[in-house]
């Protein structure tokens, strides 16, 4: 058993990054911000550049992480972490940079600060009126129990297995996405499958004789969150509620939420109550963030700073309201539309302001009945990330504290890992690009999904998994 001691007895250095504007450049090293660090990694495809004479003049060391530190984002968006991996970056002072000494392997500090106990510690010591901010000398006050190196070895080839295969299904889901935009932009943006039919003009421009332009309110319901404000932690007997920290990544994730009592929730709250299937979208902070409330999620309520949408007259138009709200003419709205001094708010006021194209009722159900399934298998992926989340987090502090011995953890495990849905995801999608293919006829998107680099690392490992375990298979 390890000791318990403070975090910074395993840290080189903690500290922040630059608080002066740096400039922006097209070329030279890039500048992380909190909204850069996401999935555990630090995205370069939102991040921007700043001057090499910048970066090597008017920055002071603590901004210029090194490889294998991590990062720790500590303003807005809370908590989130990634490993360096790239030498010649800075970081601005919304990103915390901790320094591994030799005590403790990078990787083993990244799981554990990222499991449930370390986030809502850190959550619960942060301060701030508008925007939360966690402060670097609670975090390295933190009582920590590390493992010895070698068991720290063992925990992490474990962990990392599972985060493996969360990767598998988080690039199969962003393929599914790229998919479902691209068909609803080729259909209700360039209307190539109605090229031959004749167009009149609107305000929203030209489109196909027989298709309408509708408020958004006849088409689409939607309601706010009531904002509940006193609300109790019920350990046992409660109904979780939402807030905007829940909504990360395009799923719902409650480790965060608050809780109201049964009484509440069957009473003054039952208005706001979730549904299955209802989707749900940041009107608040980072606008736009969206989800989809699966049966697991229930019961749930909603609260301010969220709105849930819901098709107004036919689930068959499901397919068609999601497209339209994940879509980036939705998101141009949200961001010309929103109001506030300190950061921007929408609502059901702008929402009444907004217009949409209305397709006939044959065009939505063909619509629905070609995307529908994939929204369908996106749910299910997403269920499968949030159940290996789980495991990940379940399995870390019975790891760190020796109730699991690592030293007799056996190959069974890794397959139990392995196996879990990558084959049928596969499969899933080469079946319903091959039976679709003439909805999706004039585009690229089956090739090219089929020859992704995702499917080819699926192809890769289902023939090292077949080879390597076949005798753990019979």
């Amino acid at each position: 058993m390890s000791l318990i001691e403070h975090l910074d007895n395993y840290l080189e250095l903690i500290t922040y990054g630059f608080t002066n504007p740096m400039p922006d450049s097209n070329e030279g090293p890039w500048k992380i911000t909190a909204k850069d660090v996401i999935n555990g990694k630090i995205n370069y495809d939102t991040a921007r550049k700043t001057t090499i004479d910048s970066f090597e003049n008017d920055l002071t060391p603590k901004s210029k992480p090194k490889i294998n530190d991590i990062l720790l984002t500590k303003d807005g968006t809370l908590g989130r972490l990634a490993i360096v991996d790239q030498e010649n970056i800075c970081v601005n002072q919304s990103v915390a940079v901790l320094r591994p000494n030799k005590k403790i392997i990078p990787q083993f500090l990244y799981y554990l600060l990222s499991s449930p106990y370390y986030q809502k510690t850190m959550l619960n010591d942060s301060d701030g009126s508008v925007l939360k901010h966690i402060y670097i000398t609670r975090v390295k006050k933190m009582d920590v129990q590390i493992p010895d190196l070698t068991h720290q070895k063992k925990i992490i080839q474990i962990l990392e297995l599972i985060d493996n295969k969360m990767d598998v299904l988080i690039k199969l889901n962003k393929n599914l996405e790229q998919l479902i935009k691209y068909i609803y932009i080729n259909w209700f943006e360039e209307f190539e499958p109605f090229k031959d039919k004749d167009f009149y003009d609107t305000k929203l421009g030209s489109i196909p004789v027989g298709w309408d332009v509708k408020p958004l309110q006849e088409f689409i319901k939607f309601q706010e969150g009531p904002g509940i404000r006193n609300w109790q932690y019920v350990e046992e007997d409660g109904i979780n509620f939402l807030n905007i920290r829940c909504i990360q990544n395009n799923d719902l994730v409650l480790d965060t939420a608050n809780m109201i009592s049964k009484e509440e929730a069957n009473g003054k709250y039952a208005h706001f109550m979730l549904n299955e299937w209802d989707l749900v979208i940041s009107s608040s902070g980072t606008l736009g963030r969206y989800a989809i409330v699966r049966e697991e999620h229930l019961p749930l309520c909603l609260n301010t700073s969220i709105i849930r949408f819901t098709p107004m007259h036919s689930f068959d138009h499901y397919a068609y309201v999601y497209s339209y709200l994940t879509s980036r003419g939705f998101y141009h709205y949200l961001l010309t539309m929103g109001s506030g001094s300190v950061q921007l708010n929408f609502g059901p006021t702008h929402l009444k302001q907004i217009d949409l194209i209305v397709p006939p009722e044959n065009i939505l159900k063909k619509y629905n009945d070609l995307i529908f399934p994939l929204i369908e298998q996106m749910v299910t992926i997403k269920s499968e990330i949030s159940k290996l989340t789980k495991l990940r987090d379940t399995l870390l502090p019975k790891l760190m504290s020796g109730e699991i011995d690592v030293s007799k953890i056996n190959c069974d495990l890794k397959i139990i890992i392995r196996k879990i849905y990558i084959k049928s995801s596969k499969l899933f999608l080469w079946r319903y690009l091959s039976e679709n293919q003439n909805h999706i006829k004039n585009t690229k998107s089956n090739e090219t999904l089929l020859k992704s680099r995702t499917i080819y690392k699926i192809n890769k490992f289902l023939a090292k998994f077949n080879a390597r375990y076949r005798y753990y298979r019979q």
